[in-house]
């Protein structure tokens, strides 16, 4: 098992972006786009991809043949002509190519590392959306959390300060942030490779009852435990019925059922939990 490197120096710079204070601006403007977006077509299949820089994502999925997008714009501002600029600068991209929807904040700060009190203004989109439960997600927030429901799409999710909660999903791929807690539960477990990661947060996933896979574990302020039992890894004990594994480096690996995909782990602050929702 190779090494899995930490890379928070390119991160760290952005902390700067939460630091607004406009908590004593008394300028604001609030708005509602309502878009919708035919995905129904055989030859390709659907697609949702989302860059957000600064509000909520919230996704259900349903049987329908549409993309139903609800966004919430809220600005803030600490004068008329700061909040002049943000609804000129400030922009919400939303496209359509094929089966393909693309929903894309931009702003001067996509160029600039600067902090709110910079712009004199914080622009928030809040995102209520309704997918095809088929659809693949490639989903990025910064701020605030990222949910969702019902998808049987594979995924690419991308978060920083918040967490990220996945429920009732069967596809595969990537669940990462930074600060914030990952939680996935499974309607059907993942044929393909899955990676879960957070910084500073737990990370708890739940798996139906029969979980064949190669596993991967690594924590450093943190424990492992798991429903399910699990064979070749350095070191373990049963306490109340779970497995708990622990190894002097933080880093472990097992097989539990028969092998299968490979489903990696990571946290540096924080614990690693594998649940049977059949308990």
């Amino acid at each position: 098992m190779k090494p899995l490197a930490l890379t928070t120096l390119i991160l760290l710079p952005a902390l700067a972006w939460g630091q607004h204070g406009e908590s004593s601006w008394k300028f604001e403007n609030r708005e509602t786009i309502h878009r919708s977006f035919d995905v129904s077509s055989a030859s390709n299949p659907k697609k949702l991809l989302l860059d957000n820089m600064n509000g909520f994502i919230h996704i259900n999925g349903y049987a329908g043949k549409e993309i139903q997008v609800t966004v919430e714009k809220h600005i803030r501002a600490e004068s008329g002509a700061a909040l002049a600029d943000a609804q000129r600068d400030v922009t919400l991209d939303l496209s359509q190519q094929g089966n393909s929807v693309r929903l894309y904040e931009d702003g001067p700060f996509r160029n600039h590392s600067r902090g709110d009190r910079h712009y004199g203004y914080h622009v928030d989109f809040d995102f209520e959306i309704q997918v095809p439960s088929d659809t693949e997600l490639t989903l990025k927030g910064f701020n605030q959390e990222i949910q969702v429901k019902q998808v049987a799409g594979d995924f690419d999710i991308h978060g920083f300060n918040g967490g990220i909660d996945l429920e009732d999903v069967s596809g595969a791929g990537t669940v990462e942030t930074f600060n914030g807690k990952v939680k996935v539960a499974f309607s059907k477990n993942p044929a393909r490779q899955t990676r879960f990661k957070t910084f500073n947060g737990s990370v708890d996933v739940y798996f139906q009852p029969t979980l064949d896979a190669d596993l991967h574990f690594k924590t450093f302020h943190g424990a492992i435990y798991t429903d399910f039992e699990v064979n070749a890894l350095s070191s373990g004990e049963s306490k109340n019925g779970k497995f708990v594994y622990r190894s002097s480096n933080r880093m472990t690996a097992g097989r539990t059922g028969k092998g299968g995909p490979g489903l990696s782990f990571d946290t540096f602050n924080g614990s690693i939990r594998l649940h049977s929702k059949a308990l």
